[in-house]
């Protein structure tokens, strides 16, 4: 984790240009903003050369990196610097959860095709409600004729047919299944390794003719 600086270290230069407003605005699709804060936090320290940073922000208040894993927090606050980041390491993590938090779609970029904000794509609520009826007939979840309206009661119930349904298939075909066990003290169910029954006359037609065209291939 600590080496990536190794490699990030020599396209700093071009990360934070890349990062500036003026070529790429980024925005978060929820209401998580912690990385691009901790990234506004890094630009405003892009000039530092010193080991440490401050871990405030121009508020007044400690960047929150909670984004991170307990590792990179590690990495990134010294304990014996209170109040300080590790400047090469908090530029590390700043960098690789961006790059985490673009291929997850939980950061998008203003005007990218590739990067850009999934939620702006969604339907509108009222063009999801003129189709949800036929849809959820569709999908079984509604019965022709009923109301559109679709409540999460009803949703839930349907549900809990459909797995009711389910399991009674399974409960009711466990005996003829030779495959499934079920530990009769833990109730835990396995399947038995699967033994093939041999190559099937077709696959051996197949093979025979693959070989015969190998032969006459000059």
């Amino acid at each position: 984790m600590l080496l990536l600086y190794g490699q990030i270290g020599r396209d700093r230069a071009v990360m934070f240009d890349l990062a500036d407003n003026d070529k790429l605005k980024f925005t978060v699709t929820s209401e998580d903003s912690r990385v691009l804060d901790a990234l506004a936090h890094a630009q405003r320290h892009q000039a530092a050369r010193g080991d440490y940073i401050t871990a405030f922000n121009e508020e007044g208040k400690e960047v929150d990196i909670s984004f991170a894993t307990q590792n990179w927090r590690k990495a990134v606050v010294d304990k014996t610097r209170t109040g300080q980041f590790v400047r090469k390491h908090f530029e590390a993590m700043v960098f690789t959860a961006l790059a985490e938090e673009l291929r997850t779609g939980d950061v998008a970029v203003v005007g990218s095709e590739e990067y850009a904000d999934w939620s702006e794509q969604l339907l509108a609520w009222e063009v999801v409600q003129e189709t949800l009826g036929s849809y959820l007939v569709e999908v079984g979840l509604a019965e022709q004729g009923e109301s559109a309206e679709f409540d999460a009661k009803f949703f839930r119930r349907q549900l809990e047919d459909k797995l009711r349904g389910a399991a009674a298939a399974a409960d009711a075909g466990y005996p003829e299944n030779d495959g499934l066990v079920i530990d009769p003290e833990t109730g835990i169910p396995s399947l038995k390794a699967f033994r093939a029954d041999g190559q099937r006359p077709s696959a051996k037609r197949l093979e025979q003719e693959i070989r015969r065209g190998c032969r006459s291939v000059p």
